[in-house]
């Protein structure tokens, strides 16, 4: 299955969490005045893949949950405020 048609297979629950938790990155990485590229680079990301990530295209390991919370300067737990119901 190609990659354009992967993200309509997935549920529109899972779409719309992806994409609030990338605008949950989005919101901490502009209170603290980083690029995008900084961001990425901190986290040991390719820019594109993180630029992804916050458009809600992109899924992260765990393993990259924590090295963004480092990245950034917050608790991992952080980047989780305000998105669970």
């Amino acid at each position: 299955m190609p990659n354009a048609s992967a993200d309509s297979a997935l549920d529109p629950t899972v779409l719309a969490r992806r994409q609030a938790f990338g605008q949950r990155l989005r919101d901490l990485r502009t209170a603290a005045k980083r690029t995008q590229a900084d961001v990425a680079r901190a986290a040991g990301l390719d820019r594109a893949f993180y630029v992804n990530v916050e458009g809600g295209k992109n899924n992260v390991s765990l393993d990259k949950l924590f090295t963004l919370a480092d990245a950034l300067g917050v608790d991992v737990e952080e980047l989780f405020t305000g998105l669970m119901r």
